[in-house]
């Protein structure tokens, strides 16, 4: 069998062409010539020793011969093309990883940190699932999962902790509520709060910073936390900003603090995986990245 390999270029060519029935056709498909098509399909005809075409005036057809051949090459293509499909996605497992993560803690933590990342793992593909939901990670198609929470929300998953941060509220340097200024915390008496998933992080505050007895109710619930900076930027409102992702906003003055006390935040990000894929080689990789990067965070305090 190994003598007639040299044929294989002709049988791929013959494959097109009787399936276009069209030699013109084929030449296109194959970024070739009709006259290397015509050569390709003669050569295959001279080594069986029969005729695979009908050359008719303006198109050609199959001979018995040709049908023949084009059903035995259109499975064992078929049964190729399978089999290295099959074989690119058990490399996609071995190389890739699809991460579900929120925009914010993409777009303000982890992606400038990526080249670091594909510069000693060059091999590894990445691809970022935004969602601002904990997804189903076998349903989204997911491999593992950066999360905001507490351990206990994910008893099925394996877990490692990244790190947690410091709250403290932060509006637009022209924020005014009802022409007046914030100067002290009581002042938020009068200002528009913003909140990312429930009142309780505004109530922890207001009681660290000695104005507990304020109402917190007022004010909009936003859930995902870009938008809810973006609000505070676009002078909206006051938010409670994560220290770990406004440097660049307070640094170039889209955002201000108005007051220094933070507290911590009550959750922590986690990087989760199924147990089944603990030892995948790419996986290991990115924990170890995300491990040491999350160790390099500085410590906030107020």
């Amino acid at each position: 069998m190994r003598k007639d390999l040299h044929y294989l270029k002709a049988l791929k060519t013959f494959e097109v062409a009787a399936r276009l029935l069209s030699f013109t056709r084929a030449a296109d498909a194959l970024f070739v010539t009709q006259a290397a098509v015509s050569h390709q399909i003669r050569q295959l005809e001279t080594h069986l020793g029969l005729k695979l075409f009908e050359r008719l005036v303006r198109k050609v057809q199959l001979t018995p011969a040709g049908e023949t051949l084009l059903h035995t090459l259109s499975q064992a293509f078929q049964s190729i093309e399978q089999v290295m499909d099959q074989l690119q996605q058990q490399a996609r497992q071995q190389h890739g990883l699809t991460i579900a993560l929120t925009p914010l803690f993409s777009s303000r933590w982890l992606v400038g940190r990526l080249p670091a990342f594909w510069a000693a793992h060059p091999e590894i593909e990445l691809k970022l699932h935004h969602t601002v939901q904990h997804v189903d990670l076998k349903r989204e198609g997911a491999d593992l999962a950066i999360r905001w929470g507490q351990r206990e929300h994910w008893p099925e998953l394996m877990a490692d902790p990244l790190f947690g941060t410091q709250l403290t509220p932060v509006c637009a340097p022209g924020y005014r509520m009802e022409g007046r200024q914030l100067c002290q915390p009581t002042d938020l008496a009068w200002a528009t709060l913003l909140h990312e998933d429930n009142h309780q992080d505004w109530q922890r505050w207001l009681q660290h910073a000695g104005c507990g007895q304020l109402s917190v109710r007022h004010g909009p619930t936003i859930d995902d936390s870009n938008a809810l900076l973006m609000a505070a930027i676009a002078g909206q409102g006051v938010a409670l900003g994560r220290l770990a992702f406004i440097q660049q906003e307070l640094d170039t003055g889209l955002l201000r603090r108005p007051f220094n006390p933070t507290i911590a935040s009550q959750g922590r990000y986690w990087l989760v995986y199924p147990p089944s894929l603990a030892e995948r080689p790419a996986l290991q990789a990115f924990r170890r990245f995300l491990l040491d990067e999350s160790a390099r965070m500085p410590v906030h305090e107020g």
